[in-house]
């Protein structure tokens, strides 16, 4: 089962793993649904899209040491959030939840800027505090088992505001924005390559869908909790969230702007893009009720939006199950669903009846673009 890292320390934190961003295929087929326009700045390339800080402002980086540190800032980033207030930040819990409150003292910031090692812009804030839900008693919500973490948020205070325009979070009445069959965007400097252990020193931006919770409790059982989780992946199965970005922002077209509804947390650690993903439910009523009182508290600043204006839901294939049947029942079905059948892999000598179904690219309940092949592997 995939898994988050624990924060380790290494000279004070190590990459927590799951963030983001290998980027995805490009969608092949006429018969696809229509994507909001992408910002500028995301020409494509191998393993993902590049992209620029001026079209995700609020986006930001989490990195070990001071302002004056003379280590570069690819050698100390550790994590990924979002301004939600000019001197506030939103990542996940497991960025920070092992760290003493001396060690979240030395933590950084990075702000407005699209190249992590590029000195000469954006700005270095100092962190204050780090800020976690408690229950009743006083005791953390933030819990991890199986590899997964529930209440996987927290909130940096920052010394000084930043001058970069902080991102609003999907209010109640924008419940939409974020329902399955969504298209969103996550952004971050993480991995590209799950086998070569580097974070990217220039932005990256992936698109993802929201998936039927049931995709994700198949893959993670019982620890898949829908009120603070929710499950992503990527429309062709070619993107997935990977180590080295978790907290990093998943943000949601509404009007002519974005809305935060997710936060990377946790997900398939060999980053194969056809098993979902787990982002923190951030838009969700738990989550965000929580935030928002906090936020008011501590910088005097709402970070809630309201009424935006949402577009149409886009029209998919939803993989229907596939595992048992014969290629001439798959292909039925497929057709049925919206999607078709793709590459039929018959010689591997796969565990399972011969002539049938052993698996297949896509798991039942994905959602692909309408006309998108499933390739298939047959048992013999």
């Amino acid at each position: 089962m995939a898994g988050i890292g624990n924060s380790a320390r290494s000279a004070g934190v190590a990459l927590a793993i799951l963030g983001v961003l290998l980027a995805g295929v490009h969608l092949a087929n006429a018969s696809a649904p229509d994507y909001p326009s992408e910002p500028a700045q995301d020409s494509r390339i191998i393993n993902g899209k590049v992209t620029s800080i001026s079209d995700w402002p609020w986006q930001v980086g989490l990195l070990y040491g001071g302002p004056g540190s003379a280590e570069p800032a690819t050698s100390r980033y550790f994590c990924s959030g979002s301004l939600i207030a000019p001197d506030l930040v939103i990542t996940a819990g497991h960025c920070v939840a092992d760290l003493r409150p001396n060690e979240v003292r030395r933590l950084t910031v990075i702000t407005g800027r699209t190249f992590l090692n590029r000195t000469s812009t954006g700005e270095l804030l100092p962190v204050s505090r780090a800020i976690m839900p408690l229950d009743s008693n006083g005791q953390r919500r933030y819990r991890s088992r199986g590899g997964a973490a529930a209440w996987d948020v927290a909130l940096l205070k920052l010394a000084s505001p930043s001058p970069s325009p902080p991102i609003a979070i999907a209010g109640g009445s924008e419940t939409t924005s974020w329902q399955p069959g969504r298209l969103v965007r996550t952004t971050g400097w993480g991995y590209t390559n799950s086998a070569n252990p580097r974070v990217s020193n220039r932005l990256r931006v992936a698109r993802q869908v929201i998936l039927p919770a049931s995709v994700c409790r198949r893959d993670q059982g019982n620890v898949y909790e829908t009120k603070t989780m929710i499950c992503i992946g990527g429309p062709e199965g070619g993107s997935s969230t990977c180590s080295g970005d978790s907290g990093g922002p998943m943000v949601s077209p509404v009007g002519d702007g974005w809305r935060l509804v997710g936060l990377t947390s946790f997900g398939d650690l060999f980053c194969s893009g056809n098993v979902a993903s787990v982002d923190n439910r951030t838009a969700g009523n738990a989550v965000r009720d929580w935030v928002r009182e906090k936020a008011i508290q501590v910088s005097g600043y709402d970070p809630v939006g309201e009424g935006g204006e949402i577009g149409p839901l886009p029209r998919w294939c939803r993989v229907p199950g596939l595992q048992g049947r014969t290629k001439a029942s798959a292909r039925a079905a497929l057709r049925a669903a919206g999607c078709s059948l793709g590459k039929v892999h018959s010689d591997y000598g796969l565990w399972g009846r011969e002539g049938r179904v052993a698996f297949s690219s896509l798991p039942k309940g994905w959602l692909a673009p309408l006309g998108f092949g499933i390739r298939i592997w047959l048992g013999s």
